[in-house]
């Protein structure tokens, strides 16, 4: 499984749906996705890590890369449903402090409007 993007109609968030593993291998997959995003004026992005069991330091790059982009467009990205494993590598790096996790993705939507 790749990455599958779509816009929630609601809210015109975009929640991209991501796979088991994010690593090195669809790493800039992810990157180039968030990239097209942006590139169309969109820049609220829920990743959902409810199926992801893994991330490398590429893919932590790949979600990191753009935050300044989309915080300067009064944007930003947010993760849902990161599974134990991933939120303990998020506190590690100390990304918990500068990306938020939301426990599902409608938790995730609402952290935009607060």
């Amino acid at each position: 499984m790749s990455f599958i993007a779509n816009q929630d109609q609601k809210t015109g968030i975009f929640v991209i749906e991501c796979p088991p593993r994010i690593d090195v291998n669809v790493s800039d997959q992810l990157r180039d996705l968030i990239s097209h995003i942006i590139e169309e004026q969109n820049y609220r992005i829920v990743l959902n890590l409810a199926e992801t069991k893994y991330i490398d330091s590429s893919g932590l790059g790949a979600i990191v890369s753009r935050i300044s982009v989309l915080r300067s467009n009064n944007g930003d990205i947010k993760l849902a449903a990161p599974k134990s494993n991933v939120t303990d590598l998020l506190k590690l790096t100390h990304l918990d402090k500068i990306i938020t996790s939301y426990a599902d993705i409608r938790s995730a939507l609402a952290g935009f409007v607060t």
